[in-house]
């Protein structure tokens, strides 16, 4: 696995977008799949964007793993944009493998870095990550006016961003976390 870059700002940064997201699943669920597409394309384009930033300029060193789901990201993101409602339904299978994907890298850190002072957090948010896409990856495609997958990821935003957020308060100014 390659190494990852985390930063108090990238975590700070994910951590307050996601929080916003969270917030407008719960206030703007009904007949909102396109704004919550739209709303989740610019979380995923920004994420990406900075994660990408981080992966190409923070070690010296091109974090391939990294900058390649980073660029996925991106690519989804641009999609969201074109076509809302298509990519509503792909956004099902889509948000199931970044989360669980992202949940195991956060796994994967938090259980080799020992000296990590928020590792379990990071192991809290990687456990709860898997289990967020299992189910919304096992769960139906959705349809016309479900509101099972945007409440299921205003619960997943909601946590993850706490979690970032937190994290990234705990780090402090200019520290870099290189993982292996």
């Amino acid at each position: 696995m390659e190494p990852e870059i985390l930063t108090k700002g990238g975590l700070l940064t994910r951590g307050i977008f996601a929080l916003l997201i969270g917030i407008l699943c719960f206030t703007i669920p009904i007949g909102m799949q396109a704004i919550i597409a739209y709303i989740i394309g610019i979380f995923l384009l920004i994420i990406s964007i900075v994660t990408i930033s981080i992966s190409l300029s923070e070690s010296g060193r091109v974090q391939w793993g990294v900058l390649i789901l980073s660029i996925i990201g991106v690519i989804i993101a641009l999609l969201m944009f074109i076509s809302p409602f298509a990519t509503f339904v792909a956004l099902t299978v889509l948000i199931a493998a970044w989360a669980i994907i992202t949940g195991l890298a956060d796994l994967i850190i938090a259980f080799s870095l020992q000296e990590l002072p928020f590792r379990i957090l990071l192991g809290i948010n990687g456990i709860f990550a898997v289990l967020f896409g299992l189910l919304i990856g096992l769960s139906p495609l959705p349809t016309e006016g479900s509101l099972v997958i945007i409440m299921l990821l205003g619960i997943y935003c909601l946590f993850f961003g706490i979690i970032s957020l937190i994290t990234g308060l705990l780090m402090k100014k200019g520290e870099a976390v290189i993982t292996l």
